[in-house]
């Protein structure tokens, strides 16, 4: 009968495949094998999962204070880290102002201190200019006061921020930049060379939250690129350490 035919074969073909043991217990049971390789594998496998799930790879990337130059430019100040400042040139391309071209003009690296107080001081005057425009939304001024108000508005000469948060490392990067304390817009940075020394800048949504809600993210978003910054700073002491102990060994 051809069922019992296809029975038998079944039979056979368990009997052959199915009683053997799993790849992983095999190989566990070559004993030699898995001494000489099974801390490589764990390494490896550290290595790949440390790289994919590394909660410090959500932390922001950079932070770029905007001083506006009118009408259509920008200098910004970006801080990578507690010694690596950037200064960029920012042009407006199209009149809507949504297409920008950004242009790497020096990198410096100043002492830690120093760093600490520019990125402090412009953080502060960020928070002032969006407290003096929430002040002037609640009073009314006349027409000829607040035309003579804007002429000498010192808080004209305050920067704008952007918070960058990494989509393929510093190469693409998604970025809030806060015009006042309800409204900021979302853009997408991308590097248009190898060397990341030119960008392009487009925005693509305004959103106007709560003023609680903007505080927080502001407040958040720097908060978590202080602690990226410190993770990192404290990987590359650790690794200058051992460089120098396993240095020191060897000698």
């Amino acid at each position: 009968m051809p069922s019992t035919n296809l029975n038998a074969f079944l039979q056979e073909y368990l009997k052959r495949y199915g009683t053997r043991p799993p790849l992983f217990k095999s190989v566990y049971e070559q004993s030699k094998f898995m001494e000489r390789y099974y801390s490589a594998m764990l390494e490896y496998a550290r290595k790949w999962f440390r790289n994919r799930l590394d909660p410090f790879k959500l932390c922001p990337s950079s932070i770029i204070f905007w001083f506006i130059i009118p009408p259509y430019s920008a200098i910004g100040l970006k801080f990578l880290g507690l010694r690596q400042v950037s200064i960029f040139w920012r042009q407006q391309i199209e009149p809507n102002e949504t297409i920008y071209l950004m242009f790497k003009i020096l990198d410096i690296r100043p002492p830690f201190p120093l760093v600490l107080l520019a990125m402090f001081s412009s953080f502060g005057l960020v928070i002032t200019d969006g407290a003096n425009k929430l002040i002037q939304a609640t009073t009314v001024s006349e027409e000829s006061g607040v035309s003579f108000t804007k002429s000498l508005d010192p808080f004209s000469l305050t920067p704008k921020m952007s918070i960058f948060y990494p989509i393929y490392d510093d190469h693409v990067t998604l970025g809030f930049l806060t015009i006042d304390l309800r409204h900021v817009e979302i853009s997408m940075k991308q590097a248009l060379d190898p060397n990341d020394i030119v960008f392009s800048l487009i925005r693509f949504m305004d959103l106007y939250t709560p003023f609680p809600l903007q505080i927080a993210v502001m407040f958040l978003s720097v908060g978590l690129f202080f602690t990226g910054t410190i993770y990192h700073f404290a990987l590359t002491a650790r690794e200058e350490v051992v460089t120098q102990m396993k240095n020191g060994l060897r000698k």
